[in-house]
C-alpha cells in the first residue's frame, strides 16, 4: 500500500491482500515515499478494464478553502462514511491510525478502517493524499468494512469525522480496480505532496480471482475535497 516515511528504509510495503475470505496482506509492492515540496508532476493512470468511471479533471479547491479546511480540523480521524448519490450507505466504520508492522506491511485490524499515519502522510482534509485502507473480509468474521467499496461511483460522498466532532467531506472522482503491480507506483494515488486535500480508499478487489489465498487485484477510490 502506501510508501514508508521519507528517507526510511522500510519502503517495501504490502497492501493487505486476502487470506481465505480476506486479510489485507500482499496487495502491494514498492510505493514511493512522500515527495518533498514542490509536488512532482502527476501522471495519468492507465485505464483499468474494470474501472467504473473514466477519470476527468475536476476544479481544485482554492488556497483559502484548503487553509480553512485544514485549520478547522482538530483531533484525529474517528469515522468514515461513504454514501451513494441515491442515499445508500456503502461504508460506515471507525477509523484508527495504522503504521507499518515489523514486516513493513500496512494491514489494519478487522472491523476498522486504517488511516495511514506514518510521518509525511496527511490527515484527511489536510494538503496531500490521505490514505485509508480496509479489508473486504477477514477469516472467521466474514465481510468487513470495505466489502461494498467496489460499488462506489463518481459523485458519491465520503465524510470523515474527527473525534473532536469536526467533519470534512469529499466527492468521489473515480472508483476502479487495478492490477496490484500498478497500485504502488501510481502517482494519482500516492500524492502526499499535493497542495490540496485529497482522499484515497484502498482495499483488495473481490471481483478478481483468488491466487494462493489472495485476490489478484486492488480496488481504489479517488476523492477530492468537496
Amino acid at each position: 500500500m502506501p510508501a514508508g516515511p521519507p528517507g526510511a528504509s522500510r519502503r517495501s510495503l504490502l497492501v493487505a491482500g486476502l487470506l481465505g475470505v480476506g486479510v489485507l496482506t500482499g496487495c502491494g509492492g514498492r510505493p514511493r515515499s512522500p515527495a518533498p515540496s514542490p509536488a512532482p508532476a502527476r501522471t495519468t493512470a492507465v485505464p483499468s478494464p474494470v474501472a467504473l468511471t473514466t477519470p476527468t479533471p475536476t476544479p481544485s479547491p482554492t488556497a483559502a478553502a484548503t487553509r480553512r479546511a485544514s485549520r478547522d480540523l482538530a483531533g484525529s480521524p474517528d469515522r468514515v462514511v461513504l454514501v451513494r448519490a441515491d442515499g445508500t450507505t456503502l461504508v460506515d466504520a471507525p477509523v484508527r491510525p495504522v503504521g507499518l508492522d515489523e514486516r513493513g506491511v500496512l494491514s489494519p485490524p478487522g472491523g476498522v478502517v486504517g488511516w495511514y499515519d506514518e510521518p509525511g502522510w496527511p490527515r484527511p482534509g489536510h494538503p496531500g493524499a490521505a490514505i485509508l485502507a480496509g479489508h473486504v473480509g477477514t477469516p472467521g468474521n466474514g465481510p468487513d468494512v470495505f466489502r461494498r467499496l467496489p460499488q462506489a461511483r463518481r459523485g458519491d460522498t465520503v465524510t470523515v469525522r474527527y473525534d473532536s466532532g469536526d467533519v470534512v467531506r469529499f466527492v468521489v472522482r473515480r472508483s476502479a480496480g487495478m492490477p496490484k503491480q500498478q497500485t504502488p507506483t501510481d502517482d494519482t494515488i500516492w500524492d502526499a505532496g499535493n497542495p490540496v486535500p485529497l482522499l484515497r480508499l484502498i482495499t483488495c478487489d473481490p471481483r478478481t480471482p483468488l491466487a494462493r489465498g489472495h485476490y489478484e487485484g486492488n480496488w481504489v477510490l479517488w476523492a477530492d475535497l468537496a
